[in-house]
């Protein structure tokens, strides 16, 4: 039986910083982003322990040459990101932040990281749905996986990231499918130059590929109709960050949003669970087109967004760079001291 005698969370943070040697206000996002955290534990607590996923996977369209580079890349980036090399697993070395690379679908033989591999890329969508709903229920499984298995360790803020040469692309797809959006407002240049041929090019194929795929992406239950838009137009890892996303919410601990990939996932999450808005976090405004509209599914302005460095680099760059600011806050609005014991001075 619950104790009467407990206040809600919200009561216990309104008698626990009013004392404290703040200005009401002063420090802003902060202290809203310290409030949503201990709102979603249950409890006040100055101690985040965090982990960083990154989820790595090929995309189709990018293997046959239609978007972006030489797929291969992922591989030796994320190969590159397991020994630490990367911008955002320097983020994490240096600011003690734990972090995995997961292969849910890297084009290569073996499995690099956690082997968590679905297949080695999915389909063209010019062509073909990306996966099949077996392959989208894999992917999704083992990103709710992860989170279960930090849980069960301690961890109790995540943080996601990406990597997967067209996975803009993708997300674009997605994007446009899930608000019903022109590509002209979801797609950006991505790891493309920003020249208008190559941008009308980019467009032209998912304005070509949700042609292709309307009439599969439709469903009268939301939660379906979003399985639907990814499995067809989406990648593995936007479908494991999906999946992370939402076992954040059943298991209640905040999770950090990164760039454009991440908050497609994300927009994607909260049309399968609407209290995904209590648990995510934002961290940095991606300069591509559509993160704006991307983070607006999920409630998050852009007044809302703490870092506005103009960032595109994926990885979760910029969620790594917001983990340590929030833990460095969290710790503060704990063991701040308060006016009583200032005024002894």
């Amino acid at each position: 039986m619950k104790d009467k005698s407990v206040l809600p969370i919200e009561e216990q943070l309104n008698r626990f910083l009013q004392p404290k040697c703040l200005i009401p206000g002063g420090l802003g996002l902060w202290e809203e982003y310290f409030r949503k955290i201990c709102t979603a534990w249950g409890e006040i607590s100055g101690e985040i322990r965090p982990q960083h996923i990154i989820f790595s996977a090929d995309n189709g369209c990018n293997m046959e040459g239609y978007v972006g580079y030489n797929y291969e890349v992922t591989q030796k980036q994320s190969r590159n990101m397991l020994l630490g090399r990367s911008s955002a697993t320097q983020f994490c070395n240096f600011n003690n932040i734990p972090y995995e690379v997961v292969d849910v679908g890297i084009a290569s033989d073996d499995g690099i990281g956690v082997d968590r591999k679905v297949a080695k890329g999915t389909k063209n969508i010019l062509n073909h749905p990306a996966m099949t709903e077996d392959e989208f229920n894999s992917a999704f499984q083992s990103g709710y996986e992860r989170v279960e298995h930090y849980v069960k360790q301690g961890i109790n803020l995540f943080s996601f990231g990406e990597m997967g040469l067209g996975n803009t692309t993708t997300s674009a797809c997605v994007l446009s499918a899930l608000t019903g959006a022109d590509p002209t407002e979801t797609v950006g240049p991505g790891s493309w130059p920003n020249k208008p041929d190559l941008m009308k090019r980019k467009i032209d194929f998912v304005r070509a590929v949700l042609d292709k795929h309307k009439a599969s992406i439709v469903s009268d239950s939301e939660v379906e109709r979003v399985r639907k838009i990814v499995a067809h137009v989406g990648g593995f890892d936007i479908a494991a960050i999906l999946g992370a996303m939402l076992a954040c919410v059943e298991f209640k601990k905040p999770f950090v949003i990164d760039g454009f990939i991440t908050s497609v996932a994300a927009a994607c999450a909260v049309h399968m669970n609407e209290r995904i808005t209590d648990y995510a976090l934002p961290s940095h405004h991606s300069r591509e087109k559509g993160t704006e509209l991307a983070l607006a599914e999920v409630d998050i302005t852009q007044d809302m967004v703490p870092i506005q460095a103009h960032m595109s680099m994926g990885e979760g760059t910029g969620a790594i760079l917001m983990v340590q600011m929030l833990k460095t806050t969290q710790h503060m609005f704990v063991n701040v001291g308060t006016f009583a014991d200032l005024m002894k001075l």
